[in-house]
This record gives structure tokens, sequence and C-alpha cells, in this order.
């Protein structure tokens, strides 16, 4: 259970991460499309993280304070490729986790974030291929 509770803590700080990473990669940019795909994945990773901070306090009693961590890219071609790679890493992830679930409570915040960052992944790849 203490693994899967550190688990839980790094998916929290990886979402807050995300939040904050696709808000600063969504102003650099004016292209309609790129603008709803990237503000899509960034209103998930918003809804992500409040799911596993809720998940957190129903294992442990508390929410989990993190490290506020800023990412940091020079181009937005740059951005997006670092946004796939993390999106497709998250997906791998939270699957890994839904082999752990303590309790079946887990298992829908879990899915819910797996299949999203599959669509994430998906969207910055699109952008990430009309760059190129």
């Amino acid at each position: 259970m203490n693994e899967f509770i550190r688990d839980i803590q790094k998916a929290i700080s990886d979402e807050w991460t995300a939040y904050h990473f696709y808000k600063e990669l969504q102003s650099r940019t004016n292209n309609p499309l790129f603008v709803e795909f990237i503000s899509s994945a960034r209103q998930d990773e918003k809804k992500h993280y409040d799911l596993f901070q809720y998940l957190h306090h129903l294992l442990t009693g508390e929410y989990y304070e993190h490290k506020k961590e800023k990412v940091e890219f020079t181009t937005f071609k740059e951005g997006i490729l670092r946004a796939l790679k993390d999106e497709l890493d998250c997906a791998s992830y939270y699957r890994d986790l839904l082999m752990d679930i303590p309790n079946q409570q887990a298992y829908k915040p879990l899915f819910i974030a797996m299949t999203d960052e599959t669509a994430h992944s998906t969207r910055f790849q699109t952008i990430y291929q009309s760059l190129r």
C-alpha cells in the first residue's frame, strides 16, 4: 500500500506540472486547433490532479503537498515533443498502477487518467506532425 501511495503522490505532482506546462505551451501558439488541443489536455490534467488528490485523501486521510516543478522548453516544437513523450509515459504509468490498485475506489481515477493521456498523446502527435 505504501508503494501505491508513493505512486499516487508522483501522479499528483506530474499532473500539476503538466497543467502548468500546458498553460505555458498554449501561450506560445495562436493556431486555433493547437490551442483547442492543448486546452483540452490542460483541463484534463487539472481533473486528474483533483481525482488523484481525492484518492490520496481517501487512502491516507490527507491531501498531498507536492513540490511544484516547472517544465523548461525553448521552442513550441520542443514543448510539443516533450508533451507527447510525457503523455505516452503517463498512459503506461497509469496502466501499470491499475494492476496494483489496493481497492475498487482507485480504479476509476486511474482508468480515466490512462484513457485521457492516450487521447492527449494523439492530439500532441497531430500537432507535432504538422510542425515537421
